[in-house]
C-alpha cells in the first residue's frame, strides 16, 4: 500500500521493472496514479435489473403477498420463464461494463443462470477476470478454466442444509477441491433456522465435515458468533463483506473489526444491484469507525480488502491484486487532478485517503487487464457498449410489459 514512482514494462501481459530502453510503445503516466484492479468478491449477475424492487424490505419478506412482493414475483418469473439465456447474459454484461468503468478487473458471480458457458464467453469477450459459481455442476466445468475465467462450487445456505445435502457437498469437495462459496449467516432468519434445525451454526456444521479451508469463501457472515469467527480464522477461510447489501436488506452490520482482529482475510462484494466498488469502500471505511478509535483503520485497510485480499480469497494472490514483478498487468489509471491536494512525504501521504473520498465522475480514466486496454479515456474498447445498453433497455421494457400483463391477469381473476 505504498506509492512509488517507477517505470513499468509489460511483457506478455505481465509486469516487469527491468525496462528495455529500446521499447517504442511508451505511455507517459505523469498525470495518473496507477493502482491494481479492484476485485468485487460477490455479485449476482441478473441483479442490476432489480434496482429499487427490494427497497426497504427484508430478505425473508421478498415475494410476499404485498404489492411490492407481487412485483418481485413477476420479476423472478420474467427471469426464470420469459427471457432467453442470451438475454440473461446481456443483463450481466451491462453490470460488468459498469464495474469495469469504475476500475473493477475481477468479479465473482454467484448467479450464472442456466448457461454458465455463455457467461464465460461474455466475460472473455469483455476482458474481465472472473470466478463463476456453477454449484453442483462443477464436474462439468472444472477443466474449462482459462487465464481469465475460473469456476467454483457452492456450499449450502442455511435453508438448504440437510445431512444428506451436506454429504453431497463433501463428495464434491473431496473429488474436485474447488473454491467453494456460500451466503453464510447472512441474516437473523438464516441464523435462527440452522440453530432450530441443528442446534448449532452453519459454520460448525461445515467445520465438522472439513469443508472449511483456504479455498472457502463465505459471503456476509453478519450473524457469525465470536466462536464462529475463531473457527473461520483457524481454517484460513475468507469472508466477503457486503455492507451495502446488508443494510439494504436489514441484515445488520457484520463484525468486521472482530474479523480483522482474528486475522481473517476480509474482502469486499457489492452483492445485489450495486456495481460501484468506490461507494462500497467508503461505506466500509465509515462503518469501521463506529465505536473505534479514529486512528484504528485507514484507507490502506480498505484498499487491501478491495485488491490483494480479494485475490487471496479466490486463490489468485500470486497473480493479481498487487503491482509486483511477474504479476498480471491489471491496472487502473486514476486522474491526479481529481485528487487535490496531493501530499506525499516520507511519513505522511494523502494519496490513498484522497482516492477513497474523491468524486468518481471521471476519476477512472483507463483500465488495463492482462496487459490489454479494456477501457481507454473512459470508453470500453472490447465490445460495443451502445449495443449492450440498447439491448439492456429492451430487456427492461420487456420486464415492464411482463409486469403489466401479469397485473392485468391477476385483476381478471
Amino acid at each position: 500500500m505504498k506509492f512509488e514512482t517507477r517505470d513499468i514494462e509489460i511483457t506478455d501481459g505481465e509486469i516487469s521493472f527491468n525496462i528495455d530502453s529500446h521499447t517504442n510503445n511508451n505511455m507517459d503516466c505523469e498525470d495518473y496514479i496507477v493502482i491494481p484492479g479492484l476485485i468485487n468478491g460477490h455479485f449476482h449477475s441478473y441483479s442490476s435489473l432489480a434496482k429499487g424492487l427490494m427497497k426497504e424490505m427484508a430478505l425473508p419478506d421478498w415475494c410476499n403477498d404485498s404489492e411490492q412482493g407481487k412485483v418481485q414475483q413477476a420479476f423472478f418469473e420474467y427471469l426464470d420463464e420469459v427471457i432467453s439465456e442470451e438475454d440473461f447474459v446481456h443483463i450481466a454484461q451491462k453490470s460488468y461494463l459498469d464495474m469495469m468503468k469504475h476500475g473493477v478487473t475481477f468479479v465473482s458471480d454467484s448467479d450464472p443462470g442456466e448457461a454458465p458457458h455463455l457467461l464465460h464467453d461474455a466475460m472473455n469477450e469483455i476482458g474481465i477476470r472472473a470466478m463463476i459459481d456453477v454449484y453442483e455442476d462443477i464436474g462439468d466445468y472444472v477443466q474449462q478454466t482459462d487465464s481469465n475465467v475460473s469456476f467454483g462450487s457452492h456450499l449450502l445456505e442455511e435453508e438448504d442444509i440437510t445431512n444428506e445435502e451436506l454429504l453431497k457437498v463433501k463428495e464434491l469437495k473431496d473429488q474436485y477441491n474447488p473454491i467453494m462459496m456460500t451466503h453464510c449467516l447472512e441474516n437473523e432468519w438464516r441464523s435462527n433456522l440452522v440453530q432450530a434445525n441443528f442446534g448449532k451454526s452453519s459454520i460448525s456444521l461445515y467445520d465438522e465435515l472439513n469443508l472449511l479451508d483456504e479455498k472457502t469463501v463465505l459471503f456476509h457472515t453478519v450473524y457469525a458468533s465470536n466462536e464462529d469467527l475463531d473457527v473461520i480464522s483457524r481454517n484460513e477461510s475468507s469472508i466477503v463483506h457486503c455492507p451495502l447489501s446488508n443494510l439494504d436488506t436489514g441484515a445488520g452490520v457484520a463484525k468486521v473489526n472482530e474479523m480483522l482482529e482474528r486475522n481473517i482475510n476480509v474482502c469486499l462484494g457489492t452483492d445485489f444491484v450495486h456495481t460501484n466498488m468506490w461507494d462500497l469502500m467508503k461505506l466500509t471505511y465509515y462503518l469501521l469507525k463506529i465505536n473505534q478509535p479514529v486512528n484504528q483503520y485507514a484507507a490502506e485497510d480498505i484498499f487491501k480488502m478491495a485488491t490483494v485480499n480479494g485475490a487471496k480469497a479466490y486463490g489468485v494472490h500470486e497473480e493479481i491484486g498487487q503491482i509486483q514483478e511477474g504479476y498480471k498487468a491489471d491496472f487502473v489509471f486514476l486522474k491526479k487532478s481529481s485528487l487535490k491536494p496531493l501530499i506525499h512525504q516520507r511519513n505522511f501521504s494523502t494519496y490513498l485517503h484522497n482516492l477513497l473520498f474523491s468524486e468518481q465522475t471521471d476519476l477512472v480514466q483507463h483500465v488495463m487487464i492482462n496487459g490489454n486496454w479494456v477501457v481507454k479515456d473512459r470508453k470500453v474498447l472490447t465490445v460495443n457498449e451502445e449495443e449492450i445498453n440498447e439491448k439492456y433497455s429492451q430487456i427492461v421494457n420487456g420486464f415492464l410489459n411482463h409486469l403489466k400483463q401479469s397485473t392485468l391477469h391477476k385483476q381478471e381473476h
